[in-house]
């Protein structure tokens, strides 16, 4: 029942996200209105005070129109202003007609001041006030002056009594759903603030920490390159050290490839709208040999081992661009952090419709306080094992692109013995993959 009834009030008042405050605060008194002028209709006729029935009759057939003329064809101006200026005369009607200065009317001009004030734009106020100020003093001016004006209309003293109480009432009611929607809103406003500033502050972070890494990780891999390249320009080299200049000289290059690519990948993955994943079906053990080349090169190299063993009936559902850049990174970081003549593995496992990559490399592991930090931006990239640099985004793409094609990634590492990084995404089951699991 509540509920219900707070569906039908949000839909009377118009809801936050496409009715503005000073809107919903009309339309709100709006209600309150269209409900308790009958209500003082009624009481009127109890205490036998028939005229003035006339001017809450016609105020609230004045509340409906504008009501409607903001709520349902949004001119919210027009209806505040025919509203203030009719209850404005109305009221002023119903001073004469209901004991002046004795009766409830300067109560409601309180309440009309404040709905003013509450709806209209700040430097509007004063006019606003002068108007309200203006109407007042003018009947007050009448009424001491000219004596005959106005007529104490009660029969009985309690009328006078019950007439003001239920207009005070009624005033308390509108004037604390005024003040309700101010603070609800100055609060939800202030908290929208906080939380724009912290989102703020952290992209500002995150933007100080990627300037830093570049800054200081791209400066080590081309000065290298730059080296490499003078001293075989400049200098008579034999053939085996012109060999090893150019292994370097190649090493780096592909470790700054790596770098930039990563780093255009993030950037590209931080713009709104700027990555979409095109889930397709894929063979994990074709995905995993199309990526081995390049790094079969680098670990040739520093005379590390890659055993591959994925099963070729795994089937999966991700986006291929973005599976080759993960398992890309996961094969590039073994291999940075494994000593010269390690071994890497690389295979698979199924269990409960999930299939599961594995990189496991018997290099020198991370500690414990390094592993809590592993998929976040940090300061300071880390060196492997031949000083090959990062600009430590390759991880968190990893997480980013794997979690965008509904998967998971997880690390089990121990220092000094290795690391093991996993995938995981849901397996594509074909009466062929049952066959060959249950052989």
């Amino acid at each position: 029942m509540f509920e219900t009834i707070k569906g039908v009030h949000a839909r009377l008042i118009g809801s936050n996200a496409d009715t503005t405050l000073q809107a919903r605060i009309f339309h709100e008194v709006s209600v309150i209105a269209m409900v308790g002028l009958p209500l003082a209709i009624l009481v009127n006729l109890i205490i036998k005070v028939p005229y003035v029935n006339l001017a809450l009759t016609a105020t609230w057939g004045l509340t409906i129109a504008t009501y409607i003329n903001s709520r349902y064809f949004g001119r919210l101006k027009l209806s505040f202003i025919l509203f203030s200026a009719g209850t404005s005369i109305l009221t002023a009607l119903n001073y004469f007609i209901n004991s002046g200065i004795n009766g409830p009317t300067l109560i409601l001009y309180l309440l009309s001041l404040v709905f003013t004030l509450a709806v209209m734009p700040i430097r509007q106020y004063i006019f606003w006030m002068l108007i309200n100020l203006g109407f007042v003093c003018g009947l007050l001016f009448i009424e001491y002056y000219e004596i005959g004006y106005v007529e104490i209309t009660y029969a009985k003293r309690s009328d006078l009594f019950i007439d003001t109480a239920t207009t005070y009432i009624s005033v308390v009611i509108c004037i604390g759903a005024i003040f309700s929607y101010l603070i609800t809103s100055y609060q939800r406003e202030k908290n929208n603030a906080v939380m724009a500033s912290a989102a703020l502050k952290e992209a500002n972070d995150s933007k100080t920490r990627l300037l830093s890494i570049l800054s200081h990780d791209l400066r080590s891999p081309l000065n290298s390159i730059a080296f490499f390249l003078e001293s075989l320009h400049e200098y008579e080299v034999t053939a085996e050290e012109r060999r090893f200049l150019e292994s370097n000289l190649l090493n780096e290059t592909k470790n700054t490839q790596v770098m930039l690519h990563n780093l255009l990948n993030w950037t590209k993955s931080q713009m709104d709208g700027g990555t979409s994943v095109n889930m397709v079906r894929l063979n994990l053990a074709e995905v995993v040999k199309a990526c081995m080349p390049v790094h079969q090169a680098a670990a040739d190299i520093k005379n590390v081992s890659i055993n591959v063993n994925v099963d070729a009936s795994i089937k999966l559902d991700a986006d291929l661009d973005m599976l080759k850049l993960v398992i890309r990174n996961l094969i590039n970081n073994a291999v940075k952090f494994t000593l010269p003549g390690g071994q890497i593995r690389i295979y698979s496992s199924c269990d409960s419709g999930h299939a599961r990559l594995h990189v496991m490399d018997n290099g020198v592991g991370i500690s414990k306080i390094k592993q809590e930090d592993l998929f976040k931006l940090n300061a300071a990239s880390t060196y492997g094992t031949n000083n090959e640099k990062g600009v430590g985004l390759g991880l968190i793409l990893c997480k980013e692109y794997t979690e965008m094609q509904n998967g998971r990634i997880s690390c089990h590492s121990t220092p000094e013995k290795g690391t093991t990084f996993t995938i995981e995404f849901e397996e594509i089951t074909t009466e062929e993959h049952h066959f060959t699991q249950s052989k």
